[in-house]
């Protein structure tokens, strides 16, 4: 048996309008609904974007500001800060936190810092304590470890700086 989503501020005339929108394109209220639950999520986002497959163990330690968020997993347990008009494509993990060694029970997070007008290709492993520069480009698959610099092309695993590139925002 299906599920209704309904949205109860809408009259009913616009109620029954939704139901038979939801019956030909059911992935709408969904997305209305993800939309909905991502803002009370994430309170230090501001006018970005994120595209279900988007998820974050703690959400508060997210600050960004005109991102757009693809398909990416946070594990925030440190602060995650991310520039303006920062992209993730599909596939990303950021993790601030890790155990320790000789106790499992006692878990350690360092922050993570990305500048603006960087690009996070597809398959990225971003790990705490690492910031990239600004109009960086990490590339797909690529385990970021240790700091990027500003406008740079970088990728591998471990990541390393490729080559110097000039990726300034246009507006």
């Amino acid at each position: 048996m299906n599920e209704i989503i309904y949205d109860t501020t809408v009259t009913f005339p616009q109620q029954r309008l939704i139901f038979k929108i939801a019956s030909i394109f059911p992935f709408l209220l969904i997305f209305r609904l993800f939309r909905h639950c991502l803002n009370k999520k994430l309170p230090n986002v501001r006018n970005s974007r994120a595209l279900p497959g988007f998820s974050a163990i703690v959400g508060e330690n997210i600050y960004a500001e005109d991102v757009y968020i693809n398909d990416t997993v946070f594990l925030d347990i440190a602060p995650i800060r991310i520039g303006k008009g920062t992209v993730f494509s599909g596939k990303n993990t950021l993790i601030t936190s890790t155990h320790d060694f000789s106790n499992f029970h006692i878990v350690r997070a360092k922050p993570i810092i990305i500048g603006e007008n960087v690009w996070i290709t597809n398959g990225c492993t971003i790990l705490g304590g690492v910031t990239i520069g600004a109009n960086s480009v990490i590339g797909a698959g690529s385990v970021v470890a240790c700091d990027i610099p500003e406008n740079t092309l970088a990728a591998g695993n471990p990541c390393r700086v490729i080559e110097v590139i000039n990726r300034q925002k246009t507006k």
